[in-house]
């Protein structure tokens, strides 16, 4: 039975840091304290939502006089505020490109009556730099760093917090060059011709080499059986319009409309050894799909298409849930037999 996606009520919203000057902000961290993040920089902003001002803090810590694994940050609302409400902070680093490049994530449940099956939360996030570019020039132009922050705030009573270390970084593929962006307008000129169930997708051959290996060592192949005489190759047990979206992937990077289609476009990816396209489909049916109640169904359907994280993402949300529940359900005890109902909304 196909994964249901959930529909959840969220209210998203965003703002931007520039710090400028950052090479002098790299001069002044203390090396001989190195990794206790000796030096900082605060900034404060505010949103709006449904009537209320809610003010926030974001804290970069340098413990390094590097961009790469070079600080953390830190995250947090300057004070409660009503109605109470579940967050969750993205951060990006957004190079002169405005390529956005995943950092880390926060999860927030600003309800402190109900704090006692929260999940564990700390109040720092590490950033995860391993995907940014070499080129400096690019990543800070003009001297100057800017980070982008969404903010989304959770509407559902139950909303899904993803386990943070499992969080996969946005960006714009490394390998993936800027020819191939334009080419996928041009596709219909493509000197290989893939078979879906006799439908007819035109690919360039060199596309596949650079961007699925495992893709263009079948075309290969059968051009060597072939004396190089038939650029024409089928694939079975994908439908044509989830191998669109696997060609979209290939050529630009992403799936438009991924959410929509994450899990047989998973089994593709799975199917050509695409692992980014894996990753990016873990992390959509973690966000859209998974629930506690189907969440033994995510972890088997992970394990078939080697999706690591996405099992081990499944288990332990279902763990932790399950904790929470179970915290909850001691806690209602507990007021019973005080005399002194509580009702945890």
């Amino acid at each position: 039975m196909p994964l249901q996606k959930i529909e959840r009520n969220v209210h998203k919203s965003y703002h931007t840091w520039v710090l400028e000057n950052i090479s002098e902000i790299f001069s002044k961290v203390d090396r001989s304290n190195f990794p206790k993040f000796s030096f900082h920089k605060t900034h404060s902003f505010s949103t709006e939502f449904q009537g209320h001002a809610v003010d926030w803090y974001v804290t970069l810590k340098f413990g390094n006089d590097e961009l790469k694994c070079g600080f953390m940050i830190e995250f947090n609302v300057v004070k409660g505020f009503e109605p109470k409400n579940h967050v969750t902070c993205n951060f990006y680093l957004v190079d002169a490109d405005k390529n956005k490049f995943f950092l880390g994530r926060k999860n927030r449940k600003l309800d402190h009556s109900t704090n006692f099956y929260s999940p564990l939360m700390g109040s720092s996030a590490f950033t995860h730099c391993c995907g940014l570019p070499n080129t400096i020039d690019k990543l800070l132009p003009n001297d100057a760093m800017t980070l982008e922050i969404e903010l989304i705030t959770y509407l559902d009573d139950d909303p899904i917090f993803l386990y943070e270390d499992m969080i996969y970084d946005y960006e714009r593929d490394l390998n993936l060059s800027d020819d191939f962006l334009k080419l996928y307008k041009f596709q219909d000129d493509g000197d290989v011709m893939i078979y879906v169930q006799d439908v007819k997708f035109p690919v360039y051959k060199r596309v596949l080499k650079a961007r699925c290996p495992k893709l263009y060592e079948m075309v290969d192949y059968h051009q060597q059986m072939s004396d190089g005489n038939d650029n024409q190759v089928a694939l079975r047990d994908i439908e044509p319009e989830i191998f669109k979206r696997v060609l979209e992937f290939i050529y630009t990077g992403k799936v438009e409309d991924l959410d929509d289609h994450a899990e047989d476009v998973l089994k593709a990816a799975s199917q050509l050894k695409l692992k980014r396209l894996i990753k990016l489909c873990e992390f959509s049916i973690m966000e859209h799909y998974l629930t506690y109640e189907n969440s033994y169904e995510v972890e088997k359907l992970a394990n078939s298409f080697g999706a690591t994280r996405l099992s081990m993402n499944a288990y332990i949300f279902r763990e932790n849930t399950r904790s929470q529940k179970e915290a909850k359900q001691r806690y209602l005890e507990k007021g019973k037999q005080a005399g002194n109902m509580i009702v945890v909304e």
